[in-house]
């Protein structure tokens, strides 16, 4: 639903294959918009078996192998079948396959933990289609319009909603991590927010995409964060 964003983090450790889906989280919610969706969509009984859902970050890596963003609300990630030689990696048994694996945050209002599944779901199905879609702009591109089409809930709601969650996760992050330094830019007065300092010379990246001393950030002792 917002930035799926990751970064590689390491080896996939996915839990072993069961006769049905994993969900770790919230059961009662979860299955609930998990089987409604999953039959609006078509989705097979099949590829089912093959997912693992979670709603805690840390578990979301260990399967993955990969970090998500501190702003992400929900994200499904693919994991390819591996070959041969690598089918002991924990969590692959001896007849490995694809697996699904989604991640959807907990603290979210339950109209968004609804959308949000059915969002994931729509990207389960393109890749079961064989027509993975990535994101131009969130809430604006074709997948929203899927979203919307398939929850019954307008753009405009669905973009509001969106926004709402993203502050909402913003505040939280702040209150952990709050903005302390301001940094400027001499040239063409562009700002960045930072919580830490700079630990080396950094110059804009509007002006310029390389490091550029004429271009070098400042930071605006008069607007500091304390």
């Amino acid at each position: 639903m917002a930035n799926a964003r990751l970064t590689r983090h390491k080896v996939p450790v996915l839990p072993l294959l069961q006769a049905e889906p994993i969900v770790h989280g919230d059961q009662a919610v979860v299955w609930r918009w998990l089987t409604h969706y999953w039959q609006k969509l078509q989705l097979s009984a099949q590829e089912l078996c093959l997912l693992a859902l979670t709603q805690d970050r840390q578990e979301y890596g260990l399967w993955t192998g990969k970090r998500l963003n501190t702003m992400t609300l929900g994200c499904y990630c693919y994991i390819p079948a591996f070959p041969p030689r690598q089918r002991k990696t924990p969590g692959y048994e001896e007849h490995a396959t694809h697996r699904h694996v989604i991640f959807i945050e907990p603290d979210m209002q339950p109209k968004s933990i609804e959308v949000t599944i059915a969002h994931e779901l729509i990207h389960l199905a393109d890749r079961v289609n064989g027509t993975p879609r990535r994101h131009h702009h969130h809430g604006y591109d074709a997948i929203a319009a899927d979203e919307a089409a398939i929850t019954g809930y307008g753009l405009e709601e669905l973009r509001l909603l969106l926004h709402e969650e993203s502050v909402r996760r913003e505040q939280k992050r702040r209150e952990r991590r709050p903005i302390r330094y301001l940094y400027e830019c001499p040239s063409c007065g562009k700002t960045y927010p930072r919580t830490r300092r700079y630990s080396q010379s950094v110059s804009c990246g509007s002006c310029d995409k390389s490091y550029n001393p004429q271009h070098k950030l400042l930071l605006s002792q008069t607007m500091l964060y304390t």
